[in-house]
Parts: C-alpha cells; structure tokens; sequence
C-alpha cells in the first residue's frame, strides 16, 4: 500500500520504519528537518520537510496516490485540517488521526476520520488498523444486552507467547480463539492460558449501549 504519514515524532517515525520493513511504500512529512533523523537507517520510504497544510507540500509527497493518511501530529487542528484535506480535496480512502481532545472526537467521526487517542495508542494498534488485522464482526443479543464482536489478527511478534502478553484495550475481553482453519478451540478462561501459534485470531467482545 502507498502510505502517508503526517508528523515525524515518536509513533510517526515507529510506525513509518514498521511499514516500510513490511514492504509498504511510505512517505512521511515534517515541518522540521531533524525530525527525520528519528527513523531507521534502514528506512526506504520517501521523507518531504515543509508544512502539513500545504497542498504542494502534500501532492509531493504522494497524497494523491495514497491508499491511507496517518496524521500524528501533536497539534490535533493539524491532524484534523489534514485529515480533512485528504478526505474531501484528493479522496484518499481511509484517515486516521491523532486526537488529544476527547471533546473533538465527534466532530472527527463526523468528518469520516478514524480516531486514535494518545492515552492508549501504540504502534502496533495503529498497523493493525493500517493494515486491516481488526475485522469487524457483528452484534449479537446475549441475555437481552447487545454485544459487539470482532476479531483480531495476531501480529507475528506475539507469536509463542501467552494471549495475556497481547495489549489490552479497554472495554474488550477475549471470548476466544480461532485458528487458522477457522476453528474456535479455546473459550473464556482457558484462551487467556494458551500459547499463541502463527495464524492465531482473537475473538474479541465488547458492550454496546
């Protein structure tokens, strides 16, 4: 996937070496000359140093032909002003962004922009996004109440080690896991003691309501 990364700091450059190690094409801009010099030497991707709200500044760095913006700025009106640009002004299919006011997460959802807060976000939560590990089940009825299922690809680094090393994210527990077959082979209890084998998912649930 071609790729565009809005602001060069700690998660923008992690995730900008993750993906390019995972064959994706990357971009990423700064305002800042030496914020480049945060990434890996073995980045691969194409670096542009000039403001995030400059048309030109966007279009050299690809966002026409992106498949996904990440702006992770520190400044949420950059975040969402760019998020906005590259939905509405050059289309690009899916924006994530930043958002360090829990007041504006409305407005961001309004403006089709998936939200990211920095209270719980990590770089392996914004890659699954990236790279659509999270798919999005249905909702079920148990008992009268509503619950929400997904299910989670197990990124590789967490292959070999417990489902209780996998990070938690408030408001989900693990119901469940599925192999590769498609099989569910643990359940509740027994599923936060398994190892976890390559091709592993997580059946995940949460409330809803």
């Amino acid at each position: 996937m071609n790729i565009l990364i809005i602001g060069c700091g700690k998660v923008g450059s992690r995730l900008a070496g993750f993906l390019s190690r995972r064959g994706h094409a990357v971009s990423i801009v700064d305002r800042s000359p030496w914020a480049f010099d945060r990434l890996d030497d073995d980045f691969t991707g194409y670096t542009v140093e000039g403001i995030p709200l400059d048309g030109d500044v966007l279009k050299e760095a690809g966002i026409e032909g992106c498949d996904i913006l990440v702006a992770v700025t520190n400044d949420d009106n950059i975040n969402l002003m760019v998020g906005q640009m590259a939905r509405e002004i050059f289309g690009v299919p899916k924006v994530l962004a930043r958002l360090y006011d829990p007041r504006r997460r409305d407005v961001y959802s309004q403006m089709g922009l998936h939200v990211v807060c920095p209270t719980s976000i990590t770089t392996d939560n914004i890659l699954s996004i990236i790279e659509e590990n999270i798919e999005e089940g249905t909702q079920v009825s148990v008992a009268g109440a509503s619950l929400g299922l997904s299910v989670w690809k197990v990124p590789d680094q967490y292959v070999g080690q417990p489902v209780s090393s996998l990070p938690k994210e408030t408001g989900y527990a693990v119901l469940g896991i599925v192999d590769e077959r498609g099989k569910i082979f643990r359940l509740g209890a027994e599923a936060e003691k398994a190892v976890l084998a390559p091709g592993d998912r997580i059946l995940r649930g949460r409330a809803l309501g």
